[in-house]
């Protein structure tokens, strides 16, 4: 009674196994995809971070030459394509470079007229930002300081938007699982110049 049981059971036990090893490994690969979605994720995050905080920082809006417009200002101190490379070389190198798109845009009032401009500047890959930004010009602060030229002054919005199409190389092993990951990763980021007080 005791050998036909114990047999019985190696049976069991034969059966079981590949079952057990193919939910483990959908589990595994599962996990591992899911981890570097996430981990892509953030480098896009972090990348547009930097590229609105690169801007926001030197970009310089004094009225060196008053007929020079935003669209002028922006082309004489930025290159998109320049700020494209930047990201190319932070982001995850499995990455295509024509895969990666750039739009940037520069919201900013004219300190001798009083009114508001938009630029905007696009590169690389096509980059479709969910929200304009002027819709967020609530973010702005205005100047409280005493000066006559800055009192009321609105601060300068700069919204950097990232766009990385097919960011994963299809895998055998993904396939395997049917686990699918996203076409398209966008991330954008909003800074206040920090210059507008200037």
């Amino acid at each position: 009674m005791t050998i036909k049981t114990s047999l019985k059971q190696r049976g069991v036990t034969s059966i079981e196994f590949p079952f057990i090893v193919v939910s483990s490994m959908v589990i595994v690969f599962g996990l591992v995809a899911i981890y570097r979605l996430m981990y892509t994720q953030t480098r896009v995050d972090s990348t547009a971070f930097i590229l609105a905080d690169i801007v926001a920082r030197t970009f310089d809006g004094k009225e060196l030459n008053p007929a020079m417009t935003l669209d002028e200002r922006i082309d004489a101190q930025f290159a998109a394509e320049e700020l494209l490379t930047i990201a190319r070389r932070i982001l995850p190198t499995g990455i295509a470079p024509e895969n990666i798109g750039l739009k940037l845009e520069i919201r900013r009032q004219n300190p001798t007229s009083g009114v508001i401009h938009s630029a905007q500047r696009v590169a690389g890959a096509n980059c479709i930002a969910s929200s304009s930004i002027k819709n967020l010009s609530d973010l702005a602060p205005k100047s409280e300081r005493n000066e006559r030229s800055l009192q009321g002054r609105t601060a300068t919005l700069v919204q950097a938007t990232l766009c990385v199409e097919h960011p994963f190389s299809p895998d055998s092993q993904f396939e395997f699982t049917d686990l699918v990951l996203p076409n398209r990763l966008t991330s954008k980021a909003v800074m206040i110049g920090g210059r507008y007080a200037l």
